[in-house]
Order: structure tokens, then C-alpha cells, then sequence
């Protein structure tokens, strides 16, 4: 990856400086404009249903619209480079996951932009992770089975995701490293359309976050075989880690969160700052996203860039290991 060895802070850090020292006063003239949020992938996925619950408090709360716009594509990198672009008035945003930030350089030395550099982190709003899962009339029954299906069947057991060098992705590579099978990745702009394909059985299984599919598992047209979190999520006990079945290295909790072109000003990152936190603390926010099984997790900007610095050793090795490539 170009650009500095650590991420770039110092627009953080300024930013910090003027809350503590009365900077306060200038963060609550903030916006005094319409702001455009960018998801990097298509509607309908976990991340595009997170971005639009927080853009709207966030319009309900500072009393500007915050218009979400989809760019899929590129894991993430079209819309990456469009924020990286954009002009540092706080007018534009990207909700996001790590796959444009900490993956998609580590596949592409040719990317548009820096990450470390053209885009700052604001902060981590919520952690979900990766599920296997299947439709519910197929015969795989647990991860174990679409291990024995991709051993008698080299190279022919499919699964979707939405896109190349997302976390979604390098799960189930991980994963394939890990059992010594091979496995085609077919990959979607968002988890929408991976749903769509998986309901009508085009793939043998899917790589996806629960809130891309809370609602087809609860009406049983989903079955989860495999969880990437550390522990059994309580919300389904029945469900193995990857670690049990002895995967440990795809272990994973991706995150999803708020950035911005670099040069922001500081007010706008402290006034967004302290609104997310609000938002997620905000109980009627926590029982709408309890249906999809988001885990309501806060990270302000200093924690999220050493978050950013970790992963990008864990998706490195993983990216690596699997020889995976991305073009422009």
C-alpha cells in the first residue's frame, strides 16, 4: 500500500484539540449545507440499510438533508475515489466497511487514491460478522458439507458475496485456504442482489452480513450454517463459529463507518463524531436495528485508525495467501 506507514491523524487530532479547548461553538454551525453520504455498494445490502438509518437522524438531528447515494462497484472503490475527490467542505461522506480501505489497496497497487492520506476516519458505528449461509431447500446442511461437496468437486462449489476484497469475500477464502479447497467466488455490488441469487439457487451458498439476511432467516428461507464472530452469536446458539469447525484464522468482526475526504474541517469531524455516538446510543435507533442483528459498537476517529492499521495485517495475510488481484 502507498502512502505513509500509519494513517494520517492529523485532522483527527485537531479536530479533538478544538472540542477539548471550546472548538464546541464552531461544530454546531455544522452543516450549513446539504450533505451527500456515498455507500460503496448497491441498495439493499446491510451496509446501504445502516447508512440510511443514520443519515436520516442524522438530517433529523442537524437539520440538513444527509442524501445517500450508491456507487457499487470495484469492491468499493469507485466510491472511494469519488470521496477522496470530492471537496473537504464536509458536504461529503462515505459510509463504508474496510473493503475500499484496508482491502481493496492491499489487491491493487493501482488505485485512485491513498487511503491513509485522501480519506480520514470519523468513526466505527456498528460490528457485524460473516455468515455461511445457504438457501433453505438446499442440501448442504453445515460448513462441513460444502467442504466435502468442494473436495469431490474441485473448482465447482459456488458462493456469492457482495464483491471482490470484501470481508465478505476474504471470509470464505480464508476459510478454502484453511480446508484446502477450491471454490468459485461469484461476486455481486451489493447483498441484495447476492440474496436475490441465493433465493434462486445460482450459487451453492452466500458470504453475507445478518443484516443483509435477518429477514429471510427469521421467515426460513435462509439456513446459517457458520458465524466468523469470536463466540456463538446468542441470537442463534445453534450456529458454529468458524473456529470450531477449525478455521480459526477466518475469524472476523467487519465494522462499518463514517469517513470523509481528508481536509475536512475539524468542526464538521467533531460534530459528526459526537451525533453518531448520540445516534447509537439512542435507544429507538438500538430496537429498529435489533431485527437485523447489528451490534451497536462505537469507535471515535484515533481508535478507528488503529482498527484500520490491525485489520489491514489480518486481510493482508488472508489476500496473500489466496494470490487475489483487483483491477482498477
Amino acid at each position: 500500500m502507498k502512502g505513509s506507514e500509519r494513517w494520517c491523524t492529523g485532522a483527527i487530532v485537531a479536530a479533538l484539540a478544538g472540542l477539548l479547548s471550546g472548538g464546541t461553538a464552531a461544530a454546531q454551525t455544522y452543516p450549513s449545507a446539504p450533505v451527500k453520504v456515498i455507500v460503496p455498494f448497491g441498495a439493499g445490502g446491510a451496509t446501504d440499510i445502516l447508512a440510511r438509518v443514520f443519515s436520516e437522524r442524522l438530517q433529523n438531528n442537524l437539520g440538513q438533508p444527509f442524501t445517500v447515494e450508491n456507487r457499487g462497484g470495484a469492491a468499493g472503490q469507485i466510491a472511494a475515489t469519488a470521496v477522496a475527490r470530492a471537496p473537504a467542505d464536509g458536504a461529503t461522506l462515505m459510509f463504508t466497511t474496510a473493503a475500499p480501505i484496508t482491502i481493496a489497496p492491499l489487491m491493487n497497487d493501482k488505485v485512485q487514491y491513498d487511503p491513509r492520506n485522501d480519506i480520514v476516519p470519523i468513526a466505527v458505528v456498528a460490528v457485524m460478522p460473516v455468515w455461511f449461509v445457504v438457501n433453505a431447500e438446499s442440501p448442504l446442511k453445515s460448513a462441513a458439507d460444502i467442504v466435502a461437496k468442494a473436495k469431490e468437486n474441485p473448482g465447482k462449489v459456488t458462493y456469492g458475496s457482495s464483491g471482490v476484497g470484501t470481508e465478505l469475500h476474504l471470509a470464505a477464502e480464508a476459510v478454502a485456504r484453511s480446508a484446502g479447497i477450491q471454490m468459485v467466488h461469484v461476486p455481486f455490488r451489493g447483498g441484495g442482489e447476492v440474496i436475490t441469487a441465493l433465493l434462486g439457487k445460482q450459487v451453492d451458498f452466500a458470504a453475507l452480513s445478518t443484516a443483509s439476511i435477518a429477514g429471510q432467516l427469521k421467515e426460513g428461507k435462509l439456513r446459517a450454517l457458520a458465524v466468523s464472530s469470536p463466540k456463538r452469536m446468542p441470537d442463534f446458539p445453534n450456529v458454529p463459529t468458524f473456529a470450531e469447525i477449525g478455521h480459526g484464522g477466518a475469524t472476523m468482526m467487519p465494522w462499518w463507518g463514517m469517513m470523509a475526504p481528508a481536509g475536512t474541517p475539524p468542526a464538521a469531524i467533531v460534530r459528526l463524531t459526537q451525533e453518531l455516538q448520540s445516534i447509537g446510543n439512542d435507544q429507538a435507533v438500538r430496537e429498529r436495528l435489533k431485527a437485523t442483528f447489528v451490534q451497536i459498537e462505537f469507535s471515535g476517529p484515533q481508535e478507528f485508525a488503529k482498527r484500520i492499521e490491525a485489520e489491514t495485517a489480518l486481510y493482508g495475510g488472508i489476500i496473500r495467501a489466496a494470490n487475489i488481484k483487483l483491477g482498477p
